[in-house]
């Protein structure tokens, strides 16, 4: 088995619903040829959900009631959805508590996800919208496509952010804000039930974009690799005025 230290997870946070979630990449090495991001076995490449406030056996944590794979054979109960390559920052939409999450790809395509209980998001097997490899696909499980992916045209390692939930007034309310490390390029994506409605190109940060944040009022920052942290000013534009991708 080949041994690498690649893709080790990219962010913690507490839910709508108060238990804590992290997600961790496959670890590599790339194409994750061990097929860990598809065996339910381990936690490499899932999404995790446990309930911290409840210690359980010898360790210092629960496992809710609800997670997807509790009591099922050869599963970690932790994990809420599974399939991902590098995810690289994930948040929860404040208004509508949907969680989403950036997950870097291969050496294609980069994708942003809409994350729900018992998922497969498809790495290997897919990358992105794309098929990818056959090695682990099991026979009767089904993936969920992306909603919204791009090429190397625009970057490649997507940066995942949060949806605007500042300014009511603003044209921006509402709109999931993310970026590329690389490219340095800002994005603004508008779903509708899972599929990509719109993406539009914000603008361009001045540092390699590691992170974004957002604080009490719901206004975003981005964040450099240099150690500078940007405000994203929106009130002087409009997103429908901005160009299409």
């Amino acid at each position: 088995m080949s041994v690498a230290e690649d893709h080790s997870g990219g962010w913690i946070e507490f839910g709508p619903d108060g238990f804590l979630y992290f997600a961790m990449g496959d670890t590599g090495p790339h194409n994750d040829p061990n097929g860990q991001a598809q065996n339910l076995g381990l936690l490499l490449g899932k999404m995790m959900r446990i309930d911290v406030d409840r210690p359980s056996g010898n360790v210092g944590y629960a496992v809710p009631a609800d997670n997807p794979f509790l009591g099922h054979a050869g599963a970690r109960p932790e994990i809420w959805a599974y399939g991902f390559r590098n995810p690289w920052r994930f948040s929860f939409d404040r208004l509508t508590g949907d969680l989403w999450l950036a997950d870097v790809g291969q050496d294609r395509v980069e994708e942003i996800d809409i994350v729900r209980r018992g998922e497969n998001h498809g790495w290997n097997v897919y990358e992105a919208f794309e098929p990818f490899s056959n090695q682990y696909r099991v026979a009767g499980r089904t993936f969920t496509p992306p909603v919204f992916a791009y090429r190397r045209k625009y970057g490649n390692s997507v940066t995942g952010g949060y949806v605007y939930r500042g300014d009511k007034k603003s044209s921006f309310y509402g709109v999931y804000v993310c970026g590329d490390y690389t490219s340095k390029m800002v994005f603004g994506v508008v779903q509708e039930h899972g599929m990509l409605k719109t993406v539009r190109r914000i603008g361009t940060v001045p540092q390699a974009l590691v992170s974004f944040a957002m604080d009490e009022a719901g206004e975003l920052y981005a964040v450099g690799f240099e150690g500078i942290v940007y405000k994203l000013d929106l009130s002087a534009a409009r997103f429908d005025t901005l160009a299409a991708e």
